[in-house]
């Protein structure tokens, strides 16, 4: 069975069993919302702990691989050119999709305070953090993008000190003599693939996650969850399908100068399947 069905059988009997089940019930002595809980967080821990190697991993060898410095730059701009306009687009577009739907929001009130999402305290530290943002604050991008302690970024999941890094490393891993170069060439490969079998070993195991995730949060809020997931996945898919279907085919069309109707059709039986 494809991994995609066996989620979404995982999810669907999870609803069930958290039905079923509360805070309190226990199975031979042992609390069942504890274990749906505990596979959980393993899961998303799992996912957390193989986003720093395999993000640094893939890009040193991918930038170690374009070779020649010439064309590093061309592929660099147009990379980074590429990755700020659709950045872009998917945020204006995401905010509109928010906006429109509010899934964040039920009978005026916060949704997670009823789904016990996060804590109140770290919620109102978040927001404190944004409103003391302004323009100027947008110099503190160019100084997160080096990190004065790589693995301290590492720790913290700065992700664009990390990026930044990556790039660089791969890049001048070019620079240096044959023999050398080849060692790190084989050094970071080796990672690389060793972290994407990790990857899928752990997505296997994708299922079992979901269902303690979604079993716990059933458990704890009852029918109360549905109506916010669903409005929730709504703006998801809502937004997805805007970007990857507008967005997207017309820069295809206008940058690319391909028909996106063809690639659309070409990718159509695997996203079916």
């Amino acid at each position: 069975m494809k991994l995609h069905w066996q989620i979404l059988l995982a999810i669907l009997f999870a609803i069930g069993i958290g039905l079923i089940i509360n805070e309190q019930t226990t199975l031979f002595g042992i609390t069942l919302y504890k274990v749906f809980g505990f596979l959980g967080t393993l899961f998303l821990n799992g996912l957390k702990m193989i986003i720093v190697p395999l993000i640094v991993s893939s890009i040193i060898c991918g930038v170690s691989n374009l070779g020649a410095r010439s064309n590093l730059g061309r592929l660099g701009g147009k990379t980074i050119a590429f990755y700020m306009l659709s950045s872009l687009f998917a945020i204006l577009i995401g905010l509109a999709c928010v906006n429109l739907l509010t899934p964040g929001i039920i009978d005026g009130e916060p949704a997670g305070d009823r789904l016990n999402l996060s804590p109140p305290e770290e919620v109102a530290a978040k927001l404190e953090q944004v409103e003391s943002r302004g323009s100027g604050d947008f110099v503190d991008i160019f100084l997160r993008m080096v990190p004065p302690n790589i693995v301290k970024a590492a720790a913290d999941g700065q992700m664009l000190g990390l990026i930044c890094f990556s790039l660089l490393f791969g890049f001048y891993m070019t620079r240096i003599k044959p023999e050398l170069q080849q060692t790190l060439n084989q050094f970071w490969q080796a990672i690389f693939e060793t972290m994407m079998k990790l990857t899928l070993f752990i997505m296997r195991l994708a299922p079992i996650g979901v269902f303690g995730l979604v079993a716990t949060t059933v458990a704890e809020t009852g029918w109360d969850a549905f109506t916010p997931l669903l409005i929730f996945l709504a703006t998801v898919l809502l937004a997805l399908f805007f970007h990857t279907f507008v967005t997207l085919a017309l820069v295809l069309k206008t940058v690319g100068r391909v028909n996106p109707l063809k690639h659309y059709k070409a990718m159509a039986p695997a996203m079916l399947t």
